[in-house]
């Protein structure tokens, strides 16, 4: 088979053959009316090379109580959640944080709210939103239910790791509040800042009362958490949504290293431990929150950590940040392989998909390549999170209430975006509800999100014009039959194509080991799916298949209207292995 490198295809209305690279001895013609349609796709799943994750993000407060969803009270024990992401071909779950969140209330764009999952004042039991209501023993054994029939189904379970911040209310925090006080009384006027290397206040020192024995001799206490010169905590955050809930870890401070990470003979490091909790409940990965923001040798040091008691952890960053720099700095967090050869410690890093409009130039030529740079696989997308004003229907019913057929644009847009976001990198999450094109968000406060929103959901959409189910598992499908797990993804050529109705995304999968391209494809995108389909010109899918380049399988169509795949060849699937022959009364022959 001869096969174009995407980046050649670049003829006037877009695709034109200008040159081959040899992948067999054929080439393969693909039929006009073959093109695409995603929705009767299917593949066998392959058993997982890490990472190649689909991940279905959960937020905890859609599901609620872990008794109506861990399926360890059920006759069959059966998980609806674990069947439900499944049944889509998303091989991982994300939760937010699940621990007792704080009760400190603040400001977020202008309206009084608390209980954020990401201010965390308990990292080792359930709230009391998500316990079963029966003692954190028994919470603890439906996690490792639910763990255990994730297992069977193939799915990986992501905790969510926040290691820059604890809640304000912690013990932690109150406990340091209560000892700058204590010699704040003691030394009066007598106290000193300490700082850092970097300037950074990381304590205070004062001579000793004379009253202790020891009067004048110079005494310290150093910060965990970042605070003002006046020692009240430093509260960071824009001014619309100020982060008065947490107090930030201050990682300038030795103390903050020696306690948070680095742990010394006496004690593990606390954050180690909160790993320790996550494995022991069942979790296999981890997604870091602001992972930009912590040190590149606490960051190695955690995932050695987790490594040593789970080889296979996936460790996944945010770094969805304009602070380019900090990302840039995360790959001084490094580990050496089996091979003995040093790799980033990171697995994965986030994509801003969301923000990108698929034609400017800073996801393909700057944070690709700066999240590759940083992560052995390279970048995870996803159309829209939880931190963005809208869901991708929620903007996209703003946009197109007052049209015609505005639900199915809606849909159109969905899956278009998501499509995207699975195929431009090596792997992708998405929000619970995107399945039915959900409009609202999943805000992370107490009281913004409830399991009835999902009930209802799915009351008015399944089955209708704005259930993207189908669509979705044919892409999951199509990308696991790829078998590009072990592959960064380059965006070779990104914009748009003709008269500019359709964009176009040429993406080389390559093996993050050997560097070789394993495999290419090339996205059709309508730009405006409200203005209509956009026919495929006969031209492209002969110069397509000309490339060597097969439409994804489906029925017959001849126009785009969300999206059109065409990939380098699948490869095989591999051989069901026959089960073991079984002996008389049902023991099993010796080898």
């Amino acid at each position: 088979m001869r096969v174009l490198p995407p980046e050649n295809l670049i003829g006037m209305n877009g695709l034109q053959v200008k040159g081959t690279k040899c992948r067999g001895e054929e080439t393969k013609r693909l039929s006009r009316v073959s093109f695409l349609v995603l929705s009767n796709h299917s593949a066998a799943f392959r058993e997982t090379k890490l990472p190649g994750h689909r991940i279905y993000y959960v937020p905890p407060r859609m599901v609620g109580s872990i008794d109506s969803w861990s399926g360890k009270d059920r006759a069959d024990g059966a998980s609806w959640l674990i069947d439900h992401a499944a049944d889509m071909g998303f091989n991982a779950l994300w939760f937010s944080p699940m621990g007792q969140p704080t009760a400190v209330e603040k400001m977020s764009h202008g309206e009084n709210r608390s209980g954020s999952y990401y201010a965390q004042r308990d990292h080792f039991r359930l709230g009391d939103e998500f316990s079963a209501g029966r003692g954190q023993d028994e919470d603890l054994k439906h996690l490792q239910h639910f763990a255990k029939k994730a297992r069977e189904k193939g799915v990986r379970l992501y905790a969510d790791l926040v290691c820059n911040h604890v809640a304000a209310d912690h013990a932690l925090v109150l406990r340091e509040d209560a000892a700058i006080a204590d010699i704040k009384r003691e030394a009066g006027a007598n106290l000193t800042p300490l700082r850092g290397a970097d300037g950074s206040l990381i304590g205070i020192k004062w001579p000793a009362a004379e009253t202790s024995g020891a009067a004048g001799v110079p005494q310290e206490y150093l910060f965990k958490f970042k605070r003002n010169a006046d020692f009240t905590l430093q509260i960071g955050g824009p001014a619309e949504d100020p982060w008065s809930d947490v107090a930030h870890i201050n990682y300038a401070s030795p103390e903050a290293k020696r306690f948070f990470i680095f742990g010394d003979a006496h004690e593990e490091g606390y954050f180690k431990k909160v790993i320790d909790w996550s494995l022991k409940a069942g979790f296999t990965d981890f997604r870091c929150d602001a992972a930009y923001l912590i040190p590149p040798d606490c960051w190695q040091a955690l995932i050695t950590h987790a490594h040593a008691q789970k080889p296979d952890a996936v460790f996944m960053a945010e770094t969805l940040t304009t602070e380019t720099a900090k990302v840039e700095e995360m790959q001084k967090a490094t580990l050496t392989d089996a091979n003995g050869k040093t790799r980033p410690a990171f697995d994965l890093g986030m994509l801003g998909i969301y923000w990108w409009n698929f034609r400017d130039d800073w996801l393909p030529k700057g944070e690709v390549p700066r999240v590759n740079a940083m992560a052995k696989f390279g970048g995870a997308g996803s159309p829209d999170n939880h931190d963005t004003e809208n869901t991708i229907a929620g903007s996209a019913r703003k946009a197109f209430n007052n049209a015609a057929d505005a639900n199915r644009h809606i849909a159109e847009v969905s899956v278009r975006d998501y499509a995207v976001s699975v195929m431009t990198g090596n792997s992708s999450y998405m929000q619970m509800g995107y399945e039915y094109c959900n409009e609202k968000q999943n805000h992370v406060f107490k009281g913004q999100v409830t399991p009835q929103d999902f009930t209802n959901l799915q009351s008015a959409r399944a089955d209708g014009e704005m259930d993207i189910r189908a669509r979705i598992r044919a892409i999951n499908a199509l990308h696991e039959s790829m078998d590009v797990k072990n592959c960064r993804v380059a965006i070779r050529h990104h914009g748009e194509v003709g008269d500019g109705a359709l964009l176009r995304l040429a993406l080389d999968y390559i093996d993050a080991d050997s560097g070789a391209v394993t495999a290419s494809a090339v996205l059709l995108l309508n730009r405006k799916p409200e203005k209509g389909a956009v026919p495929l010109p006969a031209a492209y899918v002969d110069e397509m298949a000309a490339a060597g380049l097969a439409a994804a399988a489906g029925d017959s169509a001849q126009d785009v209207r969300d999206v059109a795949i065409f990939h380098t060849p699948l490869p095989p699937l591999p051989q069901a292995q026959p089960a073991p022959r079984r002996a008389a009364q049902g023991r099993q022959p010796r080898p």
